[in-house]
């Protein structure tokens, strides 16, 4: 399993962000699209989802455009950093709580 410095993440966060928002977009008025429309982007969900796995990462949710990637603390617990699509970048972490038990990233806790 690949882990992720904090730095590592937000270089993935700088490349899928142009790549995720049109799934999100889509997600969000999912009952509006044409059939054409759903299946386009399910083919693009599941190629982002191929993606993240060979690289990974995790896409949690599309419609809120959220994304784990594991990680260690400095004191050595398994936890995720965690971003939304809508955060300029990786500001939070969680373990296997979820995103119900997001945190603040302190950096010294990371660095």
């Amino acid at each position: 399993m690949k882990l992720f410095t904090l730095k590592e993440a937000n270089e993935v966060v700088k490349q899928l962000r142009p790549l995720l928002t049109p799934i999100v977009e889509a997600a969000r008025r999912w009952d509006e699209l044409t059939p054409e429309e759903m299946e386009e982007a399910e083919r693009q969900a599941q190629w982002l989802l191929k993606a993240a796995s060979e690289n990974g990462f995790i896409i949690r949710d599309f419609v809120n455009g959220i994304v784990d990637f594991p990680t260690v603390t400095r004191d050595g617990d398994f936890v995720y950093l965690c971003w939304k699509i809508d955060e300029p970048e990786v500001m939070y972490y969680h373990g296997p709580e979820g995103f119900a038990g997001r945190r603040r990233i302190k950096p010294s806790l990371f660095d």
